[in-house]
């Protein structure tokens, strides 16, 4: 007559190993993040004003840059979104014709897949020069847009740019890298 804790020895690995596969079911696959390009868009970088008729260096009003954005990209698990939350930094320079201390200069916020534009948000930031500085910084609140999870969020651009007329545009075509 066999032992009875014999007999389930064959049997003991086979029931952790069904046990072992059970715990891998129930445990949730992990989910990959798709987070889209946040970044500035190089036309749209710069922007300098004149007075009107003028693009002589006597008639600048102002030379200004987006000096760049940062951000994150959080997983938002329950609904499966991406809550991307990012600041831009420009930095301006008073031009010999800026007779006010203080500046607004409209910027937009883009979304982009390839050359579909899916939404665009105007926006406006502050620059105070302050008694005769000649320079001026600001950084924007925080912003947030949130995507869905899906693998084509992550070839969505979100850019940050000047809203430039036909003639800024024109001018930072023809004067690259100021």
């Amino acid at each position: 007559m066999k032992h009875p804790a014999l007999s389930l020895a064959p049997r003991l690995p086979l029931a952790l190993l069904a046990l072992s596969a059970l715990a891998a079911c129930s445990a949730e696959p992990p989910i990959s993040t798709n987070c889209p390009n946040v970044a500035v868009l190089e036309q749209g970088s710069t922007l300098t004003t004149f007075l009107p008729g003028r693009t002589d260096i006597a008639a600048q009003i102002i030379s200004a840059r987006i000096t760049g954005v940062a951000g994150t990209c959080q997983l938002l698990k329950k609904k499966n979104e991406l809550k991307v939350t990012f600041q831009a930094g420009f930095a301006a320079t008073n031009g010999p014709a800026n007779t006010s201390a203080n500046l607004v200069l409209p910027y937009l916020i883009s979304t982009s897949v390839g050359n579909n534009i899916l939404s665009v948000t105007n926006n406006t930031i502050p620059l105070k020069f302050n008694g005769n500085e000649s320079a001026a910084a600001a950084t924007t609140k925080p912003l947030t847009v949130v995507f869905p999870n899906t693998s084509t969020t992550a070839d969505t651009d979100v850019l940050v740019s000047f809203h430039l007329t036909p003639d800024q545009l024109a001018y930072n075509n023809a004067h690259p890298g100021q």
